[in-house]
């Protein structure tokens, strides 16, 4: 495949992961309701745990069971990059869940696009290059885009503790997304890197639930639900394995900013997928989940973005 067709399937395959992911974030959000009956007086630290680890150990299982064995048989370099992959993952998503217990969905929604900034910065820093002019006008506005979806209002916002743990969940986020693209790690199998990353990552999450359980029997609990089975392996495949051997593999082919900048368009399509999806959720398992409405704020926040979109792709940048 010629570069030029290799860069267009690369565009086609991340966008298309970015749609799924989208509807994956609702599922996840109702699995999580899901899971609170079964959890009462348990910390948001284990809530967190327990509803991720599952979901990463099944989906190092379905790679395994899809790839064989050879995904275990792994370099140094791919070892390497699986346990960088893992932390960082680990550490963003339980910083950015326990963030929001703490402050609103519209804040942490804003604040994590943050990495949109964070990567072309970062790969500035490395190649010793001053980002560009597009560059910089496609990521600001991606951001004014977020702040109108998410309903920033700039005389009430503040930075609390909530709030700096979603920026250094951002930051982490970022390092994640930008490693894959490191010169050191572009021979790896991104089929072995992500099995073992999610196994390593689905032990750490169960090692921690463990750890912060209050009541041994909610281990266990909620795996007598069905609907929560269910949403947990839908999220599985929408949300965490699927979108992401989808990115490892693929993302290499663009530059990180431009990749930064297609996953931008997720919180659009979360909240188009929020105007249908959350009722009928609600309704087969029996959770308080309502349909968010469509406003002008979604249109106006998701022209910003596009516009971004189309803008890096118009005048693309670094090779």
């Amino acid at each position: 495949m010629n570069p030029r067709a290799r860069h267009a399937s690369a565009l086609a395959i991340l966008g298309a992961s970015t749609a799924v992911s989208g509807a994956g974030f609702v599922l996840s959000k109702a699995s999580v309701l899901a899971q609170l009956p079964f959890a009462a007086g348990e910390s948001s630290w284990f809530i967190s745990a327990h509803n991720l680890a599952p979901r990463f150990l099944l989906g190092a299982l379905a790679l395994v069971a899809f790839y064989r064995r050879r995904v275990l048989r792994l370099t140094r370099a791919e070892w390497t990059q699986a346990l960088f992959l893992a932390l960082a993952s680990f550490a963003g998503c339980m910083l950015q869940t326990d963030g929001l217990q703490r402050t609103s969905a519209a804040t942490t929604c804003f604040l994590t696009q943050f990495y949109v900034i964070l990567i072309p910065l970062g790969w500035a820093f490395v190649h010793r290059k001053r980002p560009t002019v597009t560059v910089l006008l496609a990521c600001l506005l991606v951001l004014a885009g977020v702040s109108v979806l998410a309903h920033i209002d700039w005389r009430t916002f503040r930075i609390g503790r909530g709030e700096g743990e979603i920026l250094l969940a951002t930051i982490f986020f970022s390092l994640m997304l930008g490693s894959i693209n490191w010169p050191g790690f572009a021979a790896n199998r991104a089929d072995a890197t992500s099995t073992m990353m999610f196994l390593l990552e689905g032990v750490l999450f169960a090692g921690l639930s463990i750890a912060t359980c209050r009541d041994s029997a909610h281990l266990f609990a909620p795996y007598t639900s069905l609907g929560w089975l269910a949403l947990v392996v839908a999220t599985t495949l929408f949300l965490t394995a699927g979108p992401f051997v989808l990115i490892n593999r693929w993302q290499r082919f663009i530059p990180p900013t431009e990749a930064g900048l297609i996953y931008s368009v997720g919180p659009v399509l979360t909240a188009l997928t929020e105007a249908v999806l959350p009722v009928v959720l609600a309704t087969w398992i029996g959770i308080a989940y309502a349909n968010q409405p469509l406003t002008s704020t979604l249109v106006t926040g998701g022209a910003l973005i596009l516009g971004a979109n189309l803008l890096i792709q118009l005048w693309p940048q670094e090779k």
